[in-house]
């Protein structure tokens, strides 16, 4: 299922967005949405369905400590890793699970988006694009404090 060598490889998306600044991330049960940029009332970002990420360290300066850069990984940008060690060391996780099933995890891909300060990792089977408005997102922070209710 896994090549020994993970690859990274860039992903180019619809809009050119500067990696060096600034995001913010809301993630909930089954969604995680990566907000990027802000004009006027829209808010750009990439939608995820995911429920496992990794969102802080290393920043730029310490980015070249992650040992996914001695395999393209770059500084600013978002990439896909191919043959990834962490879906594969999830798999491994799962195996305890009375119902395990690599197949569990196929079609699963590693995505990661790599900022100044901070870098997101995420799995998922797939990524949108996104524009909403800033009523939008309300919106949807307000689902997601509507469901902490007992």
């Amino acid at each position: 299922m896994f090549e020994k060598n993970p690859r990274v490889k860039e992903i180019k998306l619809s809009r050119e967005y500067d990696f060096s600044y600034e995001n913010f991330v809301l993630a909930t049960q089954h969604d995680v949405y990566l907000l990027i940029e802000r004009t006027d009332d829209s808010i750009y970002g990439i939608k995820f369905r995911s429920r496992l990420v990794k969102y802080g360290s290393p920043n730029d300066e310490a980015r070249g400590g992650h040992p996914l850069t001695k395999y393209g990984l770059g500084f600013y940008g978002f990439y896909e890793v191919e043959n990834s060690p962490w879906i594969k060391e999830q798999i491994e996780l799962n195996k305890v699970h009375p119902r395990h099933s690599d197949s569990l995890f196929s079609g699963l891909s590693h995505y990661v988006a790599c900022f100044q300060d901070v870098m997101l990792e995420i799995t998922s089977r797939s990524y949108e694009e996104f524009k909403m408005s800033q009523q939008e997102l309300n919106v949807v922070l307000k689902e997601q404090v509507s469901n902490l209710e007992v």
